[in-house]
């Protein structure tokens, strides 16, 4: 099970608010932008995708350069590529799990409603360049969305909008159609003005109920009485293996964070995966996919010294370089040893994306959403929040794994003890629903 979640606050500059929560109408809006991810089986606010031979990626109609590569033909490959750049600029100690998927819709929701420089720069964010079709954009994620949203008995993936507008704000309907349109958005009226803790209260129930609860509380204070508007999204996987684990072999054993030594409880099975060797990157991959083949879940496992320092790993790759290893892998039968645990992970990404040039969505002065709000409206904070939790019979929420390569019997040995970089992967539109850098597993018991 996955869950992941993030948010946007947006704030009003001056004016007063209605007191009276209203039904809302076509000239009233206001609020902050926020996103969720629920992840389950897999990782959070993403799905998790299947290996094991899939087609190639759906190209969907659509740069600014990414960090490591200015190649990007697919919205897949552009969400990678911001889920790349968010995760290296993060540069936090220990796991760190985000939703690519869940970012880049929040960022695109947020800049339908700009202009000027905060848009130019939320379409270079995204990998877009600047001539590009904003409206291709836009279609692009609805398709998407629709494409990949499934709800059997093996894997749930539900990619969930809300829209949380402060009546009076100056919303512009527009605004709210298209979210509606695109991004299949659940648009309602709050009172921040007058009651603020009631209203961050109704946010959190609508994540709650959107994560599974997964994300029971993603505000812990009360939001600011000056929020106009609070845009969220929420993904929430729950998958199946393929090939499920024994829980007869699970044992606890040792993972070797890089900084020492801990006990916990380790899956294995030995059965057919997609598999590749990278002796360019001193690693080698795995896949390990879900029911039906759709997602699968990525693991990437240096071979030396094992080091919490995935960064020189993370800087090496892109999408261009994961679509290639991928199209290279072959199946093989290995011994696969792979922790039993719960990775969760929670930041503001308001430094992240500052660093990531786009800043101007968070300064009152240079901030320009005339195309949301009739009033003075900023960014106040991008909150992001992912769980995950991986066990037997499926991932729920991200699973980061790591490994290493030897012989035993007629056997490969691919066993997850050490850090290593993971991502859950949509096969058909080659979205990464989740990213994660895994150096410390918490354990998951039963």
């Amino acid at each position: 099970m996955l869950s992941a979640s993030c948010c946007v606050a947006l704030r009003r500059g001056q004016g007063n608010v209605s007191g009276e929560d209203v039904p809302y109408t076509g000239d009233t809006w206001d609020k902050m932008a926020r996103l969720i991810y629920n992840m389950r089986a897999l990782v959070l606010l993403a799905a998790a995708t299947a290996c094991m031979a899939m087609p190639g990626p759906q190209t969907f109609p659509l740069s600014l350069p990414a960090l490591r590569a200015t190649y990007q033909t697919t919205l897949g490959d552009k969400i990678h590529e911001l889920g790349l750049d968010v995760s290296v600029e993060l540069q936090k100690p220990g796991n760190v799990v985000i939703s690519p998927l869940s970012i880049s819709a929040l960022l695109s929701v947020l800049m339908m409603g700009s202009a000027g420089r905060t848009r130019q720069e939320l379409l270079r964010g995204l990998h877009f360049d600047d001539a590009h079709s904003e409206n291709d954009v836009h279609l692009s994620f609805q398709r998407l969305m629709e494409d990949i949203s499934s709800d059997g008995p093996d894997v749930t993936l539900n990619v969930a909008n809300g829209l949380f507008l402060q009546r009076g704000a100056g919303v512009l309907y527009n605004f709210t159609q298209k979210a509606r349109t695109h991004y299949n958005s659940v648009v309602s009226t709050l009172d921040f003005h007058n009651s603020s803790v009631k209203s961050t209260e109704t946010i959190n129930n609508w994540i709650k109920e959107s994560t599974s609860g997964m994300i029971p509380n993603l505000f812990k204070q009360p939001l600011d009485p000056l929020t106009t508007f609070v845009a969220v999204n929420t993904v929430f996987f729950n998958g199946k293996w393929l090939t499920p684990f024994d829980p007869m072999m699970t044992k606890d054993r040792e993972f070797d964070t890089g900084a020492g030594k801990v006990q916990v409880p380790i899956m294995s099975n030995t059965f057919i995966v997609n598999y590749i060797d990278i002796p360019e990157l001193e690693a080698h991959m795995a896949a390990f996919p879900y029911k039906g083949n759709r997602q699968a879940m990525y693991v990437i496992l240096p071979t030396g010294q094992p080091t919490a320092n995935l960064e020189p790993l993370e800087l090496e790759l892109s999408a261009e370089k994961i679509n290639s290893l991928i199209g290279k892998m072959t199946p093989l039968e290995m011994r696969v040893w792979l922790p039993r645990m719960r990775l969760s992970f929670k930041s503001s990404l308001r430094d992240t994306l500052k660093k990531l040039h786009m800043a101007s969505m968070f300064n009152p002065v240079a901030v320009n959403f005339s195309r949301l709000s009739t009033l003075p409206v900023w960014v106040d904070d991008v909150l992001h929040e992912t769980v995950i939790e991986v066990s037997e019979e499926g991932t729920k929420a991200a699973a980061a794994t790591g490994s290493e390569l030897n012989r035993k019997g007629s056997y490969r040995v691919f066993n997850v003890n050490r850090p290593a970089i993971i991502f859950i992967r949509d096969e058909v539109s080659g979205v990464p629903l989740f990213w994660g850098k895994l150096v410390r597993p918490e354990p998951l018991r039963t």
